[in-house]
């Protein structure tokens, strides 16, 4: 177990203004400061959030904040690779459920012994917004127009991996177009994302750095959301005890040399010519080379 400790400044969290309502008159017609008032927190921190007026800020429903004082962590954790695992024929159970239970949460209760990959599907939900036009140029056609515009071709898959996802454009008008990005071939319309970029509507915005930024703008949709026949399937994994830590399938590096003698004057001469870099002492012919 590893002890963080940190120093907090309070002085960002005290109270260095007066209100003009503690504010009285003495009997000598000095403006003096009641110190009596509910109002004065100077040099406190008050237990409830409030204004430059010493009022409440209140919720909408009328309640007091509680005023906290907030501790920044970075958290960080460390991940141990189990290793391999090797796939195994599933077997499921010969007696299928088919009711599914009331408020079943395959989430909480995890895996249900008989029941079909069905119920673990989930209501899709709809995420919706808007964002830049950069990803309009992955879709377009290699062609260009006489003018030297981009074409956009419905339909034109150009997915680094065609035969399994689809990014492309499905509609294209004078005023729009609709494209999809990581869609799977099977079901173009239902999966993937789908971008809706207006040629017509422009939005104006700065960067992080005060640039100013116009792009068209531009329309997402998430229709895919939660779990479906798409994403989800009932698989076996084994984890053999002799592959734990084992990351990746074992790699045979095998190098033969013929070691012709001193006689031959050229030899170093032609080992020499197959360094490359200074490691490749160290490793070629075996460790041949020495310094």
């Amino acid at each position: 177990m590893e002890y963080i400790r940190k120093k907090i400044n309070l002085e960002y969290h005290t109270v260095r203004n007066i209100p003009k309502s503690v504010l009285i008159k003495n009997s000598e017609g000095k403006t003096v400061i009641d110190e009596s008032n509910p109002k004065y927190y100077y040099g406190k921190i008050p237990d409830y959030k409030i204004d430059s007026e010493g009022n409440f800020i209140l919720t909408p429903l009328g309640q007091k904040i509680v005023n906290t004082i907030d501790v920044t962590l970075f958290l960080t954790q460390d991940i141990d690779d189990m290793g391999i695992f090797t796939d195994e024929p599933f077997v499921p159970k010969s007696s299928q459920l088919t009711i599914k239970p009331n408020n079943f949460n395959s989430f909480t209760y995890g895996r249900l012994a008989g029941a079909p990959v069905s119920f673990y599907y989930t209501n899709s939900v709809t995420v919706s917004g808007y964002t830049d036009d950069s990803l309009l140029k992955q879709v377009k056609s290699y062609r260009k127009d006489s003018q030297g515009n981009d074409i956009y071709v419905p339909n034109l898959n150009v997915s680094n991996n065609p035969k399994d996802n689809f990014n492309g454009v499905i509609y294209e008008s004078n005023f729009e177009t609709v494209y999809k990005i990581g869609s799977n071939n099977s079901n173009v319309q239902s999966t993937g994302v789908e971008f809706t970029t207006f040629k017509n509507q422009f939005t104006k915005t700065v960067d992080e750095y005060g640039k100013s930024l116009s792009y068209n703008t531009t329309k997402f949709v998430s229709k895919n959301g939660g779990w479906n026949q798409y994403n989800t399937s009932l698989n076996a994994s084994l984890k053999k005890e002799e592959y734990l830590g084992v990351v990746f399938k074992p790699e045979v590096d095998s190098a033969v040399f013929i070691n012709r003698g001193i006689e031959d004057i050229f030899e170093r001469h032609g080992i020499l010519s197959e360094i490359k870099t200074s490691n490749d002492i160290d490793t070629n012919r075996g460790g041949f080379i020495r310094i």
